[in-house]
């Protein structure tokens, strides 16, 4: 007897603990309105930030690669083995062109060198809106004084009051984006700005500096090579060994030849970049409908808490089965 007693004030006791789901229907229900103040309060908070938003423009370019780097880099594969035993340094077959330029175009030393000198470090850092009718951006005055163009924003140490090159560089990684398909070898290149028109002009930009810098940098080994091959060939005296030094030049000469003469060095453009019309960002809608989802939650995870907390024990309550036995 005492051992079916003792079980049946563990389940007594059991189904006391659990939740019941119609009690936490009720302590939310008769607490709706304060729910829906909470709610209405996020609603409004998030419309005003979402509105206090900018509008923000996305240009893209859709690239491919330029098809003759392959062909150059398989014709100058063949002499590999002489060129390394000439010292001379031949495109290695491992990473294209391409690759490499995307490397650099994601690079600190890219964006500061060759992108930064390029455009006005207060329309990467200090625009707060873009004005359609007059084609104009408006800066933050605690940032920048347009009429003055100087930097006036307090901050402290290790940020400077004109913004530094690594600092610019962490919001160039947020607004400029490259990707690469692996399937088609096709990339695309955007960037997003307050202004379309800004957005634009930086991925042509970016295309032209990139262009440039891989040109010079083939154009100025092949120029190197070919030198170097006319100062080293007179020392030869074995035939076999001239002739793969001229064969040698005469891929160097190709090869500046391909540089020069190509329109595109790196990448074919198959759509360029244009001046977008319709905004990509912010959602606000979308930011409006979460903010109030998690009003929402917060009203009805407090209801509960407030209920829970206000809720009498009722593990220090005699319970029934005790009575009956001190009858």
């Amino acid at each position: 007897i005492n051992m079916n007693n003792l079980i049946s004030e563990q389940v007594h006791n059991h189904v006391e603990d659990e939740i019941d789901l119609r009690e936490l229907f009720n302590a939310t229900w008769e607490k709706k309105f304060y729910i829906a103040a909470i709610a209405s309060i996020f609603f409004l908070i998030s419309v005003v930030y979402a509105l206090m938003l900018p509008n923000i423009y996305r240009s893209v370019a859709f690239l491919a690669p330029v098809e003759g780097e392959s062909q150059m880099a398989g014709m100058l594969g063949e002499y590999s083995g002489m060129a390394n035993l000439a010292g001379i340094a031949l495109p290695s077959s491992s990473a294209t062109k391409s690759q490499e330029a995307i490397a650099r175009i994601q690079s600190f030393d890219f964006f500061s060198n060759h992108f930064l000198p390029s455009i006005q470090l207060e329309d990467l850092l200090a625009v707060t809106k873009w004005n359609r009718a007059g084609n104009n951006l408006a800066y933050d005055k605690s940032e920048f004084n347009s009429e003055s163009r100087q930097w006036v924003r307090k901050v402290s140490l290790p940020k400077l009051t004109i913004p530094s090159s690594q600092e610019a560089y962490e919001e160039y990684q947020e607004i400029m984006r490259i990707s690469v398909d692996k399937k088609t070898t096709y990339a695309s290149l955007s960037v997003e700005h307050e202004s379309p028109y800004i957005a634009q002009q930086w991925v042509e930009l970016i295309l032209h500096k990139i262009d440039r810098l891989m040109r010079d940098q083939e154009k100025l080994e092949a120029t190197n090579s070919i030198e170097y091959l006319n100062t080293l060939a007179p020392t030869i005296n074995y035939e076999g060994i001239k002739n793969a030094f001229s064969s040698l030049q005469q891929e160097q000469m190709k090869r500046l030849m391909m540089v020069e003469a190509n329109e595109n060095y790196i990448f074919k453009l198959l759509d360029s970049p244009i001046v977008p019309e319709k905004k990509s960002g912010p959602r606000r809608g979308l930011i409006v409908i979460i903010a109030s989802l998690i009003g929402i939650m917060l009203g009805v995870l407090s209801v509960l808490a407030l209920h829970f907390f206000h809720k009498p024990s009722k593990k220090n309550e005699p319970s029934s089965h005790e009575d009956h036995y001190k009858d």
